[in-house]
C-alpha cells in the first residue's frame, strides 16, 4: 500500500481500518456506509456506483454518458447512525472539510471557527442522476485524496449548499475542499 500519510503510525492505523472494512464487506455483505478514505481508488467506487444506478434505470433508457454524480450531506453524524443502505447510490463517511465548516442546523456551508483548519463532514449520500440545470446556491466542492491540490489527486465533486448570503464564488476563493486524508 502506498498511502501518503504523515507518520508510520497513521499509515498502520489506516491499513488496519482498511483491512477491517474489506473483511466486514466480504463476511457480512455490503456496508451501509463506506469509509471513502479507505479505498486505494475511491473514484473507482464512484464509477461502479454510477454503473449500478444506470443499470437500475435501464427501462428509462439512462446512458452512462448522460449521468453525473449527485450528492447530499445527510443528518447522520457518524457511520453508526446509518442503519440501512440507500435504495440507490451509496453513503460515504470519513471526509474532512477544509476552508469551511458544515452548519448542521442550516444544512449549509459555514465559516470555519478561528484556528480550526479541518472539520468532519457528516455522512455524505452520493448517487447518480441525469444532467440537470445547475442550482446557483450549490458549490461543487472538489474532493481530493490528499491535501495536495491538483488534478492528480482530484476524485470528484460534491454538491454542497451555500448560505443565502455567500455564493459559491465565496467558497472558491477560500479554497474550500473535501479531503480524504488531511
Amino acid at each position: 500500500f502506498s498511502w501518503r500519510l504523515p507518520s508510520l503510525g497513521l499509515w498502520f492505523t489506516s491499513l488496519l481500518n482498511r483491512d477491517d472494512q474489506y473483511r466486514k464487506w466480504l463476511n457480512s455483505g455490503r456496508p451501509n456506509s463506506f469509509w471513502f478514505s479507505g479505498f486505494f481508488n475511491p473514484a473507482g467506487l464512484l464509477t461502479a456506483m454510477k454503473q449500478e444506478v444506470t443499470r437500475k434505470h435501464k427501462s428509462e433508457k439512462w446512458a452512462l454518458d448522460d449521468v453525473v454524480l449527485k450528492s447530499e450531506v445527510t443528518n447522520f453524524e457518524s457511520k453508526s447512525q446509518v442503519k440501512n443502505q440507500p435504495d440507490e447510490g451509496i453513503y460515504v463517511h470519513g471526509l474532512s472539510l477544509e476552508g469551511a465548516a458544515w452548519s448542521r442546523a442550516e444544512a449549509t456551508l459555514a465559516e470555519s471557527e478561528p484556528k480550526i483548519l479541518y472539520t468532519d463532514l457528516p455522512v455524505l449520500y452520493i448517487t447518480a442522476a441525469r444532467k440537470t440545470k445547475v442550482d446557483p446556491r450549490i458549490y461543487d466542492c472538489p474532493i481530493y485524496k490528499y491535501s495536495v491540490r491538483g488534478d492528480k489527486y482530484l476524485l470528484a465533486y460534491a454538491s454542497l449548499t451555500c448560505p443565502s448570503d455567500k455564493p459559491p464564488s465565496h467558497w472558491i476563493i477560500r479554497g474550500t475542499a473535501l479531503l480524504c486524508n488531511r
